[in-house]
């Protein structure tokens, strides 16, 4: 309950970064980790990347993992970003943060949810974080969210386990360590992340002393982890004239070498309007990364950004065959129908895998606008409903589904499916309520 309540709150928040390909290639790392952890199999893993540029990553109740997209791109390779990532799991797994919260039997949900939010809000606003956990007596809480170093050592031992068995390089969790502590060393306060994961002088050799014990694996990059660097690069550099201009001059003198910078250019050129010259440059990156779903993605984007979406159809639909279940595709190739006013062949695409995407805010928004568009109502505030109740906001989600209880369905099992989810807001209600209701009476006392 804790997490699901940060979460909402994170959902409706700025920070929250919304980009499909960053969020589904994350998403594919994080859990090819937990594939490979057995204590972490049954347990239910959200990632997701908060738009900030510092180094930071946390675990939340109820296996909700985030990281800052400054920590994508400060990482030197696919492995290092996936230590961490097996680091922030192994917390969950050993029940860290759990254990923790159970000993703080005295401290009331608000509050725990208050020294939590306290440290997100920190890593946008300092000043205004530290008076955050001020007003929420974190004082003395601090030890909530702040992992020992017995935990610490634990999470490394596991995460380091988990790289070995995902196929990635032991020795990343390592060098990780090393590029925090050299950040460390030239600024007055250290990374985000060492505040809540102490970083203790053997510690970076214990982690090289493990990485022995397991067979050396020479990892490589994948192409996305370049591509996703990349597209976070170009959130950031959206509004900088200087970067674009060197990327062109070097684009016009053929120097453009490496995938990350041509793939960062077509991004750029996109931001300036500039779509017909984004389309050849990813459609020759696409030439040489054929089936690559990131960069097609990405093509698809762009196209319809040109208003030439109806050319890159084709490839969507063979790409889908191969793989029905891509989400990165399934939007793209739902998007372009939409364009096309094709609203019932975007609505059916996206309606085959909705279970799978319950929890993906973009899929049911999109959802939800194919269903307007086709005319089907009743069904567009069902899914709005469950958009909104992601976003923590339970009285608008209950409003759509009450419409769309009273509506006209061709589904059978729609009213009590309905009911279920009516029947569920109502209940979360009363308990936040009841929440709040505790709280003032904790204030007082």
């Amino acid at each position: 309950m804790i997490g699901d309540q940060i979460m909402s709150q994170i959902r409706h928040s700025q920070f929250l970064m919304q980009d499909p390909l960053v969020t589904d290639y994350i998403q594919q790392l994080g859990h090819k980790l937990v594939a490979a952890n057995p204590d972490a199999l049954g347990r239910l893993f959200q990632f997701f990347v908060i738009q900030e540029d510092s180094i930071n990553a946390f675990a939340l109740p109820g296996g909700y993992i985030g990281i800052h997209s400054g920590l994508v791109t400060a990482s030197k390779s696919e492995s290092e970003l996936a230590s961490v990532l097996g680091h922030e799991v192994a917390h969950v797994t050993q029940r860290h943060l759990a254990r923790r919260l159970e000993q703080q039997d005295k401290i009331s949900i608000p509050t725990i949810l208050g020294v939590i939010a306290s440290v997100i809000v920190a890593t946008q606003d300092p000043e205004a974080g530290m008076a955050g956990v001020a007003a929420t007596q974190a004082a003395a809480n601090q030890s909530i969210i702040t992992h020992t170093r017995d935990n610490e050592k634990e999470a490394d031992r596991i995460g380091i386990t988990m790289l070995s068995s995902a196929g990635f390089d032991v020795r990343a969790a390592a060098d990780f360590f090393e590029t925090m502590q050299q950040v460390s060393r030239y600024t007055l306060k250290p990374p985000e992340i060492l505040l809540t994961h102490p970083l203790s002088r053997n510690r970076i050799a214990a982690a090289r002393e493990r990485a022995e014990l397991y067979p050396h694996i020479d990892h490589k990059n994948s192409v996305d982890y370049h591509l996703v660097k990349a597209r976070i690069k170009s959130i950031e550099l959206a509004n900088n004239n200087d970067s674009f201009r060197v990327l062109q001059r070097k684009h016009q003198a053929q120097q453009l070498n490496s995938i990350e910078e041509r793939y960062l250019y077509a991004e750029l050129l996109k931001k300036n309007g500039k779509t017909q010259e984004a389309i050849e440059v990813l459609q020759s990156l696409y030439n040489i990364y054929p089936d690559n779903h990131l960069l097609l993605f990405s093509l698809a984007e762009t196209h319809r950004a040109n208003n030439s979406g109806a050319a890159v159809l084709p490839e969507l639909q063979k790409q889908l065959e191969k793989t029905p279940g891509s989400t990165k595709l399934i939007l793209a190739t739902a998007q372009v129908y939409l364009d096309n006013k094709q609203a019932e062949d975007a609505e059916k695409l996206l309606l085959r895998y909705a279970d799978v995407n319950r929890y993906n805010p973009n899929y049911l928004y999109l959802l939800a606008e194919t269903q307007a568009q086709a005319g089907h109502t009743p069904e567009m505030h069902e899914t709005t409903g469950q958009y909104l109740l992601l976003l923590g906001d339970l009285r608008t989600a209950k409003k759509h589904f009450e419409l769309a209880l009273n509506g006209t369905s061709e589904d059978p099992y729609a009213q009590t499916r309905i009911q279920a989810r009516l029947d569920d807001v109502n209940f979360r209600i009363r308990e936040f309520l009841a929440e709040n209701s505790r709280r003032s009476r904790f204030s007082l006392n």
